[in-house]
């Protein structure tokens, strides 16, 4: 049953106790000056409601009592959260990808289909222009995207119990945070009732400029969830980058401190009085740990909020003036996890192991172990490429320099006849010093750009093969059609590459023998409707740019196989 009221805390100067409807509702203020996270957690506690806690900073100690519970993710295809997705990867929106992602997306079950796709468009070697460069785009988000998710060791069950519900996301990346979040509000919204979703860094899940995959799914949670007692709590240190449309929708505001002057009337923007009677923004800029302003439907108040820890009595004085906030501290025997013991109802007491401190241990040694891997695959890749360019760079010596330098350092003194400085042998000493490792010596270990190029090559040699074994009818008809580039008809064929008078007549058998011949090799195609097409551009795109070829060795390569037919 959600209580009618919360207690909030206490009104400065007059004592009064302050309590708030449950609602939506967002607080602001400088992380660690003017207590946000006690106050979520105060609320928490006093609304006896289920709550789930985002933690997204490494190293962030807020909300350390509470239960520990799995990262929660359900794979999701449909357009608008892979869209969001993307767009919350890229940091800027889609445009000219919507259409193909839209049919990409339609029928699909998970993000790996989809990729499936990307890669079956562009495989296909049918793709053009734009065409191919969105698609190229699109599998780079995904290739970038789904190991991210696929290595992060997520649950596919959400178990929120009682009280405050810790999910600690340090390790993950912000785009498989953005993917936790979003899960965990859609679940709760779809399957339960009175339940809490804390939302951190409001600027980061809910940005203003750039889509998210969260915004879409807090939206629809602040205007469904009420009915079913499910609110969104915002921590946002400020709203200057933050969505403006969810904020719309709340009406609990809960305003502390802030330094920065834009800011400070930003805050003084929500507090529902006429201007007049608005406070100063110096009273903004001096607000104590603690002390907000609260904007709401009942009215604005300034209020001490009470910490859960600590005594009505001591928070009333601190709220006339009486006790120094600052004087006040959090002790420091809070419970991190749940209690490990309940008491049963016929007195006795049960030992319950908890194993939220364990799990988590292990999700986090599994995460640097996978952060490990990849940081070593990086670092190897990037010296395996740095050795290859210093050994390839031909550093030559010039002996003549080096030992005339040397020759001019010997001392001649009066005292030793240059007849006793045997000079040949000193010159072939230093030349036996010279690294033999410099120079045009043949390395035996290929690092991987000299593999990349070695294939690369290959590819170019294959498709100059296959094509000087052509017969002279097939180059024919590849030249023609590479120079229309247009579908043609065999008709066509016969009497524009084969100069038939007569339409195509005896000529159709040995057109159709030719594109069948190019079709063998990839470099023609004739379309169930009876037009014939070149692929060679196709073709050769497809096999040099899986080894990082450039356009520019992809033109080089064409124009190279055309002049090669031409002879």
């Amino acid at each position: 049953m959600v209580k009618e009221k919360i207690k909030l805390g206490y009104e400065i100067r007059s004592g009064k106790e302050i309590d708030i409807n449950p609602s939506h509702l967002i607080v602001t203020g400088i992380t660690q000056l003017s207590g946000k996270t006690t106050t979520l957690e105060a609320l928490i506690k006093r609304s006896e409601l289920k709550a789930v806690i985002f933690k997204t900073k490494i190293g962030e100690k807020s909300f350390i009592e509470g239960i520990e519970i799995a990262p929660f993710f359900r794979d999701r295809s449909d357009y608008e959260f892979v869209k969001s997705l993307i767009e919350a990867y890229a940091k800027e929106k889609l445009f000219l990808e919507k259409g193909t992602l839209m049919r990409l997306c339609k029928g699909s079950v998970s993000l790996l289909e989809i990729k499936k796709r990307v890669d079956e468009e562009l495989a296909s070697g049918k793709l053009r222009g734009l065409k191919e460069e969105i698609n190229t785009r699109l599998q780079h988000y995904l290739e970038n995207l789904i190991p991210q998710i696929q290595y992060a060791n997520l649950s596919k069950t959400l178990d929120i119990r009682e009280g405050i519900n810790i999910m600690n996301l340090e390790r993950f990346s912000e785009e498989a945070q953005s993917l936790i979040i979003q899960s965990v509000a859609d679940e709760v919204l779809k399957t339960m009732k009175g339940v809490i979703i804390v939302i951190p860094e409001a600027w980061k899940f809910l940005p203003q400029k750039y889509n998210n995959p969260c915004k879409r799914v807090v939206e629809s949670f602040i205007r469904q969830g009420a009915t079913n007692q499910n609110f969104v709590w915002i921590d946002s240190q400020d709203m200057a980058g933050v969505d403006k449309i969810p904020l719309k929708q709340i009406s609990t505001w809960i305003l502390g401190y802030q330094s920065e002057r834009n800011e400070v009337k930003h805050t003084l923007d929500q507090i529902s009085l006429p201007k007049k009677m608005k406070p100063k923004e110096e009273d903004i800029m001096n607000l104590k740990k603690g002390h907000f302003f609260l904007s709401c439907y009942d009215g604005v108040y300034s209020v001490y909020v009470q910490p859960v820890w600590l005594s009505d009595k001591d928070a009333i004085k601190i709220s006339k003036g009486k006790l120094d906030v600052d004087k006040i501290e959090a002790p420091n025997n809070l419970t991190p996890f749940s209690r490990s013991f309940q008491e049963k109802q016929d007195g006795k007491v049960e030992i319950r192991f908890d194993d939220s401190k364990i799990r988590k241990d292990l999700v986090e040694l599994r995460n640097d172990f996978f952060n490990k891997i990849q940081e070593l695959q990086n670092f190897e890749q990037k010296l395996v490429g740095e050795v290859y360019n210093i050994k390839a760079q031909a550093h030559g010596i010039n002996e003549d320099e080096l030992i005339s330098k040397i020759l001019q350092k010997i001392p001649i003194s009066s005292h030793t006849s240059s007849a006793s400085i045997n000079k040949e042998e000193i010159i072939k000493e230093i030349l036996l010093r010279i690294p033999k490792s410099i120079g045009n010596i043949v390395y035996e270990v290929a690092p991987l750009e000299k593999i990349k190029k070695d294939f690369l090559e290959e590819a170019k040699n294959k498709i100059l093969e296959d094509v000087s074994k052509l017969g002279n009818k097939a180059k024919k008809a590849l030249k023609y059609l590479e120079s229309r580039g247009v579908g043609l008809t065999i008709n066509e064929i016969c009497m524009k590459a084969f100069l038939c008078p007569n339409g195509a007549g005896g000529y159709s058998k040995i057109a159709n023998d030719a594109i069948h011949e190019l079709e063998s090799i990839l470099v023609g195609e004739k379309q169930t409707n009876g037009k014939c097409f070149g692929r060679l551009r196709n073709r050769i795109s497809f096999l040099l740019k899986d080894n990082e070829a450039t356009e520019q060795e992809i033109e080089q390569v064409y124009n190279h196989i055309l002049m090669e037919m031409l002879k």
